[in-house]
């Protein structure tokens, strides 16, 4: 009997709660997101333009995944991320699809300071799911970042979001709440997608 393969929806947010379960998802689904392929990419795109249009040689990449967007900003830019994810699943694959690039386990919600050599720290598509430490975050960049860059590359919904609800609900409330400079903005969609895609950059 052919196994079905499970949504990675149902191992992250489902019926507007948080799941939170990374790494039974990148054990069970080959390939979440489509991170191989990357179909929207638009706020990808411009976070690699955010480092270059900046200048920013280091770069910290929060939420990695597979690694194939570090490998992306490595091609594009020769920077080098350290790219960092909760999941242990996900990291033993990205070292494996990617061994020349630097993956690391590690909970930026606990432990963020280790890292404050970074230029840059980019949230790569994990706000909705590091809500509840988010404050908590912006605490550790103003205390170890000061001066330095935050970008953060988020997908908002069409009308149909159901969680985190009460923080933000589309690009201009999230800057509202951000509290730091914000120095660039990218927002964009295709018109048959339920999702927008933005990359925004602060300067801490």
């Amino acid at each position: 009997m052919e196994k079905v393969e499970k949504s990675y929806h149902d191992y992250v947010i489902k019926d507007g709660k948080f799941i939170g379960k990374f790494d039974d998802m990148y054990l069970d689904v080959n390939d979440p997101w489509m991170q191989s392929s990357q179909p929207n990419k638009y706020s990808r795109m411009a976070g690699i333009l955010h480092l270059k249009n900046n200048n920013i040689k280091s770069v910290l990449e929060c939420g990695c995944g597979l690694g194939y967007y570090a490998d992306w900003i490595f091609k594009e830019t020769g920077i080098v991320p350290k790219s960092v994810d909760i999941s242990v699943a996900a990291i033993e694959k990205a070292k494996i699809l990617f061994p020349k690039l630097d993956f690391e386990v590690s909970d930026i919600t606990k432990e963020l300071e280790k890292f404050k050599n970074y230029e840059c720290v980019m949230l790569s598509e994990i706000i909705w799911y590091i809500l509840p430490s988010l404050n908590d975050v912006f605490e550790m960049l103003k205390t170890h970042f000061k001066g330095k860059y935050l970008i953060v590359n988020q997908v908002f919904y069409k009308g149909s979001q159901k969680y985190g609800v009460e923080y933000f609900t589309n690009l201009e409330e999230f800057i509202n709440y951000v509290p730091f400079t914000l120095i660039g903005k990218c927002e964009a969609t295709a018109i048959n997608e339920s999702t927008i895609e933005t990359s925004t950059i602060f300067k801490i």
